[in-house]
């Protein structure tokens, strides 16, 4: 058995692991920033930004030649990660960035079995799905969202206000953005755990002869 095979189930529970400790991140900053996160929540409502390309990643990871995946996917992405990082004041998205698609692109590095794949795809298709439909949903209810700690207030005081160099309503009311990480990956975690304890589905993936 291929290593990334023989430590699937650990390999999943890091990224479990991983989508937990963000959407605390999430829930902690909205509900109670200190004076010296301003950046941060800058970083986490640019991070949600960034997910609208990064979401579609895991499915083109799965099912590229594992070539593509290296030579093209990964240094296109990161261009994306790079670009989204510059406009924020420390390097959380491109720490986010290596870290998830390290996960997500283990399949690239070794042949694994069909159920294997699958699971892979489902994952990023479903979060795919659930990412559009939030936005939708978040968009229709944003008025109903707490501020909780991210109130106009500590927003002027903490110089968020006057750091920000662009606008829009993940930047203008950062309140909805960190309100949409946490509801985004407390789901991509119930995801995971789903499809890990699921019966493996034998059917082939697929298949895309490799270059």
């Amino acid at each position: 058995m291929q290593i990334i095979e023989k430590y699937d189930r650990q390999f999943e529970y890091l990224g479990i692991l991983i989508n937990l400790l963000i959407a605390y991140q999430f829930y902690k900053i909205w509900s109670n920033p200190t004076i010296n996160d301003a950046s941060t929540v800058s970083a986490l409502a640019a991070l949600m930004a960034f997910e609208f390309i990064m979401v579609h990643s895991g499915v083109f990871m799965a099912v590229m030649p594992r070539k593509i995946s290296l030579y093209v996917l990964f240094p296109v992405y990161g261009l994306f990660a790079l670009a989204f990082n510059a406009a924020t004041e420390n390097n959380t998205i491109l720490i986010a960035y290596l870290v998830v698609i390290f996960n997500r692109m283990r399949f690239a590095f070794s042949d694994v079995s069909p159920a294997l794949k699958n699971r892979a795809i489902l994952t990023s298709v479903l979060a795919a799905i659930i990412y559009f439909i939030l936005i939708f949903v978040i968009m229709f209810t944003m008025n109903s969202i707490p501020e909780l700690g991210l109130h106009e207030e500590y927003l002027e005081i903490s110089g968020y206000n006057a750091a920000k160099t662009s606008g829009g309503v993940f930047i203008d009311t950062p309140h909805i953005a960190i309100f949409f990480g946490l509801i985004y990956y407390c789901f991509l975690v119930l995801i995971e755990v789903l499809l890990l304890y699921k019966p493996q589905n034998k059917n082939p993936p697929i298949n895309i002869p490799d270059i």
